[in-house]
């Protein structure tokens, strides 16, 4: 199923890629159009090609869902605008991001992004546009919590709803709007949005977990607080937790300090109870394709959530147990 999946997202982004290209010559005519096209080139485009697997998967046509793709990728990459200006963050997909290039211009390219986004998706029935829009309002109190977290007054479910609000918000709705304009029974649609949920809260986990393995601990020094940051304060001892607040807080670390927090995170299990809790969600988001019934669509999405997680099918064997640590 593997090769289908790639098979697939070949050829959804190419109609996606070819979409955007008629969007770029309608804003052409407008001061902000070199911003708009260097925001939007490169990236996975995960959340619109998950838009149109979701249609499709219900019967819908790939034509009458590409606007509504279109509309979900520009949201997302308007966030990831705002994102780098209040991060602060000089370089996003190996080029100097937005605000670098352009300064607080890169503001309004994000606010017009918005804008169009909108536009694209009254193009569909008002519920569409609600859940898009609602969707879209969550992301940004997301961002906000992400900015002003802190460990000494943070619990883990109070960072899992973070991550449901800041990054699993939009993949959920792209899921939810994509069965919704491909004519989805209410039961499929309602499964559809718990699988965008779950796969959104399991890849951003997914991502936490990948940051923190590496080693350089951007995240933790940016002050955002993540799972394995977390777990390895509630469970690490006063030294360990001084090191955190410390890197938390922008000081520097010496290469020492560097390497005693990477060798905790493995000695304190942090990884791997963030890989495990990241399993958890991608056994959610499986389970609840049950209403799909057995068709190629449900084995597309359900490699979907393996591929882009970095989850294996024998990992999810932890669905028998998902919350032992």
């Amino acid at each position: 199923m593997e090769a289908f999946l790639s098979q697939y997202v070949s050829e959804a982004r190419g109609s996606l890629e070819k979409a955007l290209k008629r969007l770029f010559l309608e804003l052409e005519g407008l001061s902000l159009y070199p911003q708009a096209v260097y925001a939007l080139s490169g990236g996975k485009r995960l959340r619109s090609l998950l838009t149109l697997l979701a249609g499709e998967a219900v019967g819908g046509s790939r034509e009458a869902l590409i606007p509504l793709a279109l509309s979900v990728e520009l949201i997302h990459t308007a966030t990831l605008i705002h994102d780098d200006i209040i991060d602060g963050d000089e370089e996003r997909r190996g080029k100097p991001t937005l605000h670098v290039e352009w300064g607080s211009k890169a503001l309004l390219a994000g606010d017009l992004l918005f804008t169009k986004a909108i536009s694209l998706a009254t193009l569909y029935p008002k519920e569409v546009v609600r859940v898009l829009s609602e969707a879209a309002m969550e992301t940004c109190d997301g961002e906000f919590l992400d900015v002003t977290m802190g460990f000494e007054n943070s619990s883990e479910e109070e960072v899992l709803a973070k991550v449901r609000l800041k990054s699993a918000a939009l993949f959920r709705a792209a899921s939810q709007c994509g069965a919704m304009a491909g004519g989805g029974s209410p039961q499929k649609v309602e499964a559809l949005k718990r699988y965008g949920e779950n796969f959104g809260i399991a890849y951003q986990l997914s991502d936490d977990l990948e940051e923190a393995a590496e080693g350089f601990h951007k995240d933790l020094k940016a002050g955002r607080l993540t799972l394995p940051y977390l777990h390895l304060y509630q469970h690490g001892g006063s030294r360990l937790r001084s090191l955190l607040l410390k890197a938390f807080r922008g000081a520097s670390l010496s290469r020492e300090e560097v390497k005693v927090l990477s060798e905790s995170l493995q000695a304190y299990g942090s990884l791997d109870y963030c890989r495990r809790r990241m399993a958890s969600y991608v056994a959610r988001a499986v389970e609840s394709l049950k209403p799909l019934g057995e068709t190629r669509y449900r084995r597309l999405l359900e490699a979907f959530a393996y591929n882009y997680t970095g989850c294996s099918n024998e990992t999810l064997q932890v669905r028998r147990n998902p919350w032992k640590a």
